[in-house]
């Protein structure tokens, strides 16, 4: 099925890489085809160094790939993870975005004091331990320094900006386990972007890239939202 001149930009989160969202770009792009830019933020990816760049350099990069998309395509979608959802709403607020996908945006980052407003059931706390995440993320831990994570949180309070201001289609995803970005961040998200809506995914962490189940779940609202009206359009035609 051709999808003419539509471009999908990826935004991967902080401390990630275009893995993040690689099982989401692959889905959607067996199935239509479509212009697409997926940076990855310096310092950023598989091997991390995060020593030296700034969360300005993390946006630039966002920024710099909405321009080279919006240069050869008619419609934008952007689909934001995390933090990366942060950069993704943040484009939308000022340049022409058609549809945005926020994937547990990371609008409130998590405190440890802060924990106890998630409210995890005893049978959501055996989920998120079955899950192992830690194994996958702990190796990475180490090669974050003190100033990086300072730069992540400059970078997301700066490019919240207004919420309101969003005027294209959005839709918010967000696991109900989540230990990093607090669902209830989404709830009130999604009270302040006038044409959104809400899903709350139960039994879903953050990193929900390594969940296969829900990452199929994630895979298939996602491609609803962004083409059904390109399915049925070339059904009628």
């Amino acid at each position: 099925m051709t999808i003419s001149k539509i471009g999908v930009l990826f935004l991967h989160g902080y401390t990630g890489g275009r893995f993040e969202l690689e099982p989401t770009f692959q889905y959607l792009k067996k199935r239509y085809d479509f212009e697409y830019e997926f940076p990855q933020y310096p310092g950023h990816g598989t091997t991390l160094d995060l020593s030296l760049a700034t969360g300005d350099d993390w946006y630039e990069e966002a920024e710099k790939a909405y321009f080279n998309l919006a240069s050869r395509t008619d419609k934008i979608y952007v689909i934001g993870f995390s933090m990366g959802g942060v950069f993704a709403s943040f484009i939308a607020q000022n340049f022409h975005v058609d549809k945005l996908v926020l994937i547990a945006p990371a609008f409130d980052h998590t405190k440890l004091s802060r924990l106890n407003r998630i409210k995890l059931s005893p049978a959501e706390v055996n989920d998120h331990l079955k899950l192992n995440l830690m194994s996958r993320v702990r190796p990475r831990l180490k090669n974050i320094p003190i100033r990086a994570m300072q730069e992540f949180i400059k970078i997301v309070d700066a490019k919240i900006g207004d919420l309101e201001s969003i005027h294209c289609d959005t839709l918010i995803i967000h696991g109900k386990i989540d230990l990093l970005v607090p669902y209830p961040t989404s709830i009130e998200a999604q009270k302040r972007i006038p044409h959104s809506k809400l899903v709350l995914m139960e039994h879903t962490p953050h990193l929900i890239m390594f969940t296969e189940d829900k990452l199929l779940k994630l895979n298939i609202l996602t491609e609803r939202f962004l083409f059904l009206d390109v399915q049925l359009k070339h059904l009628v035609d």
